[in-house]
């Protein structure tokens, strides 16, 4: 019983400590959402159609909304239990704030040769109020913890390779995973 319990917590700790990133995402009918997460997107009224996805990774399953939303795709991450976890709006670099885009420009010129933005998303956090009355343009994103997801396909010595990189306003990296390559003989979208 201890080898057991000893081998699960070696595992479960490489597990945590992985810079690599694996996800899988697919698509799911609105019948297999927790009902909390269908309360909360029925609330913001989308006029667009809401797109449901699963998402499992390193972290755990969890459930995504997906919709656009005045001309920006917006993603609502919820937990598998249905709470609200944290709403994304996909941008564009150059329409981040000037001393963001230096402050991020920076850390990661420090960090690679060379590198290129493939998406960037700004993340906020925050209670269920706070995040729907941002979404309703009801009130700004002070009462909101803001970070900021990038994807970019960075050198660091003689490869490219393709990361997911989350980062402050200041440009600090606070989490960065290298996507894993999946080896497999099916085709997966």
């Amino acid at each position: 019983m201890r080898i057991f319990i000893l081998f699960f917590v070696l595992c479960y700790s490489m597990n945590i400590l992985s810079q690599e990133k694996f996800e899988k995402e697919y698509r799911v009918d609105r019948e297999q959402i927790p009902q909390i997460s269908l309360n909360f997107v029925d609330n913001l009224k989308f006029k667009k159609k809401i797109k449901w996805y699963v998402e499992e990774s390193n972290e755990g399953k969890t459930y995504e909304a997906k919709t656009c939303y005045l001309k920006y795709l917006y993603s609502l991450e919820f937990s598998e239990k249905g709470e609200i976890l944290d709403v994304e709006k996909k941008v564009k670099f150059k329409e981040l704030p000037n001393d963001v885009q230096n402050n991020i420009s920076d850390k990661l010129s420090e960090k690679f040769k060379k590198f290129k933005f493939k998406k960037i998303q700004i993340q906020y956090k925050g209670t269920e109020q706070y995040l729907i009355d941002f979404i309703k343009n009801k009130s700004d994103n002070n009462d909101l913890k803001t970070s900021y997801e990038i994807i970019v396909k960075a050198k660091e010595t003689d490869t490219y390779k393709l990361y997911e990189i989350l980062l402050n306003e200041q440009g600090d990296i606070l989490k960065m995973l290298e996507f894993r390559a999946i080896n497999s003989i099916n085709l997966e979208f």
